[in-house]
């Protein structure tokens, strides 16, 4: 299914091209609504399940796949497919060597990995990072939060998926589908982060078992937002007064 794309000059479309010292910042103003990201989401298909997993592409730091994916919504105003995010991000950060490798240039060197198992790993993180931009606007039409924003920086560096500001303080949150490597994530990114922790908040959603049919991808709920609240307003209250 085709979505009419926004026009790229039309008014209130590109907002504006601004020149500052080293940087060139290029706006554009695009409507997302959680109802048309779950309508493009029910046309979309997923083959990522059960794919090859090699052990160097698995511990490898590859680029960030949040980056080609939104910069496909940037550019294009909708969601990519899967094989649209692969050719996206193949095209922006690796070279072609043959029919199975390809590589990528990191610090000085050319690393080598099988193609079919960095596609895996991209599209094992596909539902996960459209879940987590489906969030974002679910927090941002819910109208319970002063400010919602999301940083590619922070996503990759870090582990935030939100910065939210929720009766008047500052929240960095990571969102996950509970699971036993989203546990052992929760319990080391608090124990490296002891003075800070009561600003970092990871919430662990279950999606009901019959909601996680295989080859769909399955999204957050507006009871979900009321559970990340419940979180930022227990932290709240434990924040020292200033």
């Amino acid at each position: 299914m085709q979505y009419p794309l926004p026009e790229t000059f039309a008014d209130g479309t590109t907002v504006e091209i601004r020149l500052e010292k080293e940087s060139v910042l290029y706006e554009r103003k695009i409507t997302w609504t959680s109802g048309l990201i779950e309508q493009q989401v029910a046309t979309l298909n997923y083959s990522g399940e059960n794919l090859v997993r090699d052990a160097e592409v698995e511990k490898a730091k590859l680029p960030p796949f949040a980056l080609a994916f939104y910069k496909f919504l940037f550019f294009k105003g909708q969601l990519p497919t899967e094989q649209e995010l692969w050719t996206q991000y193949l095209s922006a950060h690796f070279g072609v060597l043959d029919e199975t490798r390809i590589h990528y240039f990191r610090k000085g060197t050319w690393r080598i990995y099988n193609a079919d198992a960095v596609k895996a790993r991209l599209l094992r993180s596909f539902p996960s990072l459209i879940r987590d931009f489906h969030f974002f606007v679910l927090c941002q039409e819910s109208g319970r939060f002063q400010e919602v924003k999301y940083s590619l920086r922070d996503d990759y560096f870090n582990g935030v998926d939100l910065t939210l500001t929720y009766l008047n303080k500052t929240f960095r949150v990571a969102v996950m589908l509970n699971s036993e490597r989203a546990r052992q994530f929760k319990e080391q990114k608090y124990s490296r982060h002891v003075t800070t922790s009561e600003q970092e908040v990871i919430v662990l959603f279950d999606l009901p078992r019959n909601e996680q049919n295989k080859g769909k991808i399955k999204l957050f709920s507006p009871q979900h937002i009321q559970q990340l609240i419940t979180e930022l307003e227990k932290r709240t209250h434990e924040l020292p007064r200033i």
